[in-house]
């Protein structure tokens, strides 16, 4: 299962805080699994992750200890979406 993770910045300084986000989302990708690519500077925001995950429990999971870290760091990254993609196996289960 893939997840793309889109966010704006409302910050001002980017590049030091987007080093801050991957820390974040590396740290939560070894506590509960999967793998991480990204940053992407895509068109319709101002970062883009794509996390490839086993559940789509994965996604609760990361949400609370995303907002967490991200207050706690006082980082200005705002979600603005996510889309989350299957393959047919995994969404028939065949």
């Amino acid at each position: 299962m893939i997840i793309i993770w889109k966010a704006d910045y409302e910050g001002s300084d980017f590049p030091a805080d987007l080093k801050k986000l991957g820390k974040i989302h590396k740290t939560i990708m070894n506590k509960i699994g999967g793998d991480i690519y990204g940053p992407y500077l895509p068109q319709d925001a101002s970062v883009m992750y794509i996390f490839d995950v086993k559940e789509y429990e994965w996604l609760n999971r990361a949400g609370r200890l995303f907002f967490a870290e991200v207050t706690k760091a006082k980082l200005a990254f705002v979600p603005q979406r996510y889309e989350v993609a299957v393959t047919p196996k995994e969404f028939f289960g065949k």
